[in-house]
Formats: C-alpha cells, structure tokens, sequence
C-alpha cells in the first residue's frame, strides 16, 4: 500500500515566485502529490500561462496564477488575500520569491539602498505576507508556512554577502515565529539551497562561467542541484513526512562547503 506520508491531497497552497526555477518545480510537486495551489509572480499573465500548463499536464483544475510582486507589500498580501477567497483558506504558504543581489563583489561593493532593498524585500515583506497568513492559520490551529532561504545565509560567500545577510535574517525570524507558533500547531520553516541550476544561477554563468566553476569546485558532489530536490524538501515539510519538524532551516547544498568568505584565487 503506498505510503500517504507526502500525500497533499486535500491541501491548498500558495506559493510566491512560482513561474520559474525552484517555486515552479514546488508549484509541480505540490500538485504532483494532491494538492491544489496558487502561484504567482510578477507578471500575472506568466503564472496564468504556467497554471495552465501544470493543470493541462495532470488533467484537473489544480493551480491558479497570480500576479503579486515581493516589492509591493500591499498589493503581495491582496494577491494572498485573493487566494484564500477562492478556496476559502490556505493551508501551506510558501515564500520563494526573493529579491536577489544587483551588485556580485566585495560587501563594499553593494550601496546602502542595495542593502535596504535586499532587506526591505526578503525581511521585511515577506515577514509581512507570513504574519498576516499566521492569523487564520492560528484560528483554525492548523497550518504550514514554508520559507525558501539560501545557503548563502548559512555560511558567508564573497560576492552575495548582502544578499546571504538578508537571507540569515529571513531564517532567524523563522526559527523564532515557530515558538510563537507552535502551540497553535502552526510549523515554520526553511530549506537553504546551494548551487541550485536557477534562471538566476544560468544568468550567472552566461556572464562569468569561470566564477561558477570555481564555486562548483567546492561542493562535495561536484554538480548543481535541481530545482526539483529543492522542491522534493518542501513536499517533505509541507507533508506528513515533516510533522515533527519547526523552527528549522534545512540546508540542500550537495554537501557541506565550509565559509567561502573570500575572493576565489586568481589563476
């Protein structure tokens, strides 16, 4: 008989940044395994095109698209709201959408408006989105918030410091709301992914392939990770599976690293 520890039959989901790289293959596993979703992103016709394509894929009306953007905190919590008045609540959110680093260098690199967009956007509103959805998840004493943090955020890397700096902020207040929460049954918490082959991370290496493959040199398991194993983690918590766990940032970066704080060696 088939195991019903990852069976999200019956679950409602929303998920930000859920058109593309990882919050899109989370948006595919979540409906591969029952549940019924809500993505979205910037562009409301993008999530609209990729809900079509996942219900056209598994043959029911499992997602619906979106549009909400993680710089707009109003219009980010109307688009959650928006959601739950069409399948009358949540049960799992999933922040994924992040704002990613506009400078790669030295921390001194990045401005001060860089590091208070980073922060604003990946602390800040998403803090925002999760407290308002903890509101009815508490009511009701049941609920899943999930938060895609980095291994950035874990252990420093030169050239994303600012970046990996709103990241550890975003998985401390995870690890702190889950106290908060726990006594509501509500869980909280983060999966930090490494190397992950992203639209961002094919961007990066387009543009300086020689940097990635010296960052690529130092996981253990000399390969890129897959959007999709980020997204088998979140079925995990988000599941049965995952029931005893809260409070914590599981970090999937194909093997421990070790602080890469500082500029790679020049040949």
């Amino acid at each position: 008989m088939p195991s019903d520890l990852f069976d999200m039959t019956g679950k409602i989901a929303y998920i930000t940044g859920g058109t593309k790289g990882i919050g899109r293959a989370i948006a595919n596993a979540f409906v591969d395994h029952g549940a019924s979703i809500v993505l979205t992103g910037r562009s409301g016709q993008d999530a609209e095109l990729v809900a079509a394509e996942i219900n056209e894929r598994v043959g029911r009306d499992a997602a619906v698209g979106l549009a909400a953007d993680l710089a707009d905190r109003a219009t980010l919590i109307a688009s959650y709201d928006a959601a739950v008045r069409r399948f009358g609540r949540v049960d799992v959110l999933v922040c994924n959408a992040a704002a990613h680093a506009a400078v790669f260098g030295s921390a001194a690199a990045s401005d001060a408006e860089e590091y208070s967009r980073l922060m604003e956007w990946n602390i800040v509103n998403n803090a925002a989105l999760i407290n308002h959805a903890a509101v009815a998840m508490k009511e009701r004493r049941d609920g899943v918030i999930l938060v895609t943090s980095s291994s950035s955020g874990i252990d420093p890397a030169y050239s994303v410091l600012p970046y990996g700096t709103s990241k550890a902020g975003l998985s401390f207040f995870v690890r702190g709301l889950a106290g908060e929460l726990a006594p509501y049954n509500v869980r909280v918490n983060a999966i930090a992914p490494g190397l992950t082959l992203s639209d961002k991370l094919q961007e990066r290496m387009r543009e300086n392939p020689q940097f990635v493959d010296g960052l690529l040199g130092g996981v253990p398991l000399r390969r890129f990770i897959a959007p999709r194993e980020i997204a088998a983690g979140m079925v995990f918590l988000a599941s049965e599976g995952g029931k005893a766990i809260t409070g914590k940032t599981i970090v999937m970066e194909a093997g421990e690293q070790g602080a890469l704080v500082g500029p790679p060696p020049e040949n």
